[in-house]
């Protein structure tokens, strides 16, 4: 995607075999150096999303240049960003890897992600982030984990702007994510709230 006045980079292409979806090869494609860090502090919504633009671009220059380490977490972070900016809308905890699984977990029950979707998530955590410590995975696998991250992460930075849905609590599970997340030991399963359980938002 074009951005005027800044400069061409590269990024890897993979290419899969219609029949078995192996990867056939990687190709080297013009690509486009990020936007600006926001100023450090407090980040807004609009400041994580940025982030997490920067982040997905440079999980691409990373694995272009070879570092499978940094091109695995960086993609982890793009997705990690705009989490993030929608438990801070509604007032979830978000600091610790368990939060930020809880609110992904919770964000993507709620609006109902497809599978598609999951697999993304799940490839951003066990593919990127995992691979930042163990280095199991190869630059094909990274390369295809990044192409699903880069379809979910728009959706994503939308959800930061769409209203939280009607949830109901139906499983001891989500009972015990949403008692963490809302902090109210006192939800039971049946309950429902118009705003997805969010501490900051109202009903309309």
């Amino acid at each position: 995607m074009a951005r005027a006045g800044i400069q061409d980079l590269a990024f890897l292409e993979t290419c899969y075999d219609e029949d078995d979806n192996t990867v056939l090869y990687v190709s080297t494609l013009p690509m486009t150096t990020a936007p600006e860090l926001p100023e450090p502090g407090v980040q807004s919504t609009e400041d994580r999303c940025q982030i997490s633009r920067q982040l997905l671009i440079h999980a691409r220059e990373e694995l272009a240049a070879g570092s499978r380490l940094q091109a695995g977490e960086k993609a982890w972070g793009a997705v990690v960003q705009p989490m993030k900016a929608i438990a801070e809308q509604r007032g979830w905890p978000h600091k610790s890897h368990q939060d930020v699984h809880e609110v992904a977990r919770q964000v993507a029950l709620e609006y109902g992600f497809d599978g598609e979707q999951y697999e993304a998530l799940y490839e951003a955590y066990w593919v990127g982030h995992e691979n930042f410590y163990e280095n199991y995975h190869h630059v094909e696998e990274l390369a295809a984990m990044i192409d699903k991250v880069e379809e979910l992460v728009p959706y994503l930075i939308e959800l930061t702007v769409t209203p939280p849905r009607p949830f109901t609590i139906t499983s001891i599970r989500q009972l015990r994510r949403l008692r963490r997340l809302a902090g109210d030991d006192s939800l039971e399963i049946g309950d429902t709230s118009p705003v997805g359980f969010s501490r900051n938002l109202s009903p309309p």
